[in-house]
Order: structure tokens, then sequence, then C-alpha cells
């Protein structure tokens, strides 16, 4: 074999060994923590039962901004301005992408 040959073999077995590496410390950063006793860290409608709001809805999952495990009228109001708002963001975000993507180029002058 080779020594360029060797190099490239060398090169890719880095490669692979970082990005398995790299993949490896990012599943185990997935928010998943294990818990003392073996048991992991559920997020479960019963553990959420005593954050109900004062009015009797539910609180909103932080990282979805929609209550699974409340249906009244209000938690599903909630959840419609919720997605509503992330729609407009959507589409506020996409108006930006559309204006910079048809954005022609400025005359320069020399001096």
């Amino acid at each position: 074999m080779s020594t360029s040959a060797k190099t490239v073999l060398w090169i890719v077995v880095v490669v692979v060994v970082a990005g398995g590496l790299w993949w490896w410390i990012s599943m185990g950063n997935s928010g998943t923590a294990n818990v003392p006793g073996g048991n992991q860290a559920t997020n479960t409608p019963a553990a959420n039962a005593g954050n109900n709001t004062a009015t009797g809805t539910a609180n909103t999952n932080s990282q979805a901004g929609v209550s699974a495990s409340d249906n009244s009228n209000a938690a599903l109001q909630a959840n419609l301005s919720n997605v509503d708002s992330k729609m407009n963001s959507f589409s506020s975000d996409n108006a930006s992408v559309n204006q910079g993507l048809s954005d022609q180029p400025v005359q320069q002058s020399s001096f």
C-alpha cells in the first residue's frame, strides 16, 4: 500500500472516529438525564398536575408551546394563539429570506 493511500485511510479513520464521538456526546446531552436510582426524568401529565394556574388551565409545554394534557377551551385557545404566533414568526422570516434572495446589486461608484 502506498504512502498516500495510507494517509487517506488514516484521515478517513480519524473523521469517522471524530464523527462518532461527536454523535455520542450529542446523544448524551439530549435532555434525558439519569436520575439516581436508575430512573429517567420524564415529563408526564401526572407530574405536571400540580402546575395548574389559578384559572384551572395547565401550563403549556415550554419546548413545543402546546399543552397536550389539557383539552379545556381556554387551553385550546392558548394553544391556538401559540401556533398562530409561531406561524406569524415563520411568515415574517420567510418574507425576509425572500427579500434577501431577490435583492438586486447596487452599482458601485469608483473614486
